[in-house]
């Protein structure tokens, strides 16, 4: 029997502030990490990226925000925390993503006349 493809649908979303990324999906996706981690490291290996980009990554993104999106959590180590900003930017993010992505899925679906799964690259537990 063959077997059946699968369509998916991927997105690029990311909002920009005087043509400069503000606050993208992976920028979200690394903080999603880190609180779930608590590390940055962990939370860099997890997404295939450098420790080194990711700190970039984290620090070009406070800079452009303006306000700290992590903390290190007080006698452990090399342990990070979202900041009540950081947590709060990234929940309000990754509601509006799966906004977009369940509109963006069942309109292809409907344009296409196919089913078109949404790829799930955030945690869908974290919007229940």
């Amino acid at each position: 029997m063959p077997k059946k493809n699968t369509t998916t649908i991927r997105l690029r979303v990311w909002i920009e502030q005087d043509n400069e990324t503000y606050l993208g999906i992976g920028s979200t996706l690394l903080l999603q990490h880190i609180e779930r981690l608590g590390s940055l490291r962990k939370a860099a290996e997890e997404l295939g990226m450098s420790y080194r980009r990711a700190w970039g990554k984290l620090k070009n993104a406070e800079e452009r925000i303006g306000h700290p999106l992590v903390e290190k959590v007080r006698g452990q180590g090399q342990r990070f925390t979202l900041s009540p900003y950081g947590r709060d930017l990234m929940d309000r993010f990754l509601h509006f993503y799966l906004d977009v992505e369940d509109y963006a899925a069942r309109r292809a679906s409907e344009v296409l006349g196919m089913k078109v799964d949404k790829a799930g690259e955030f945690y869908r537990e974290d919007t229940e």
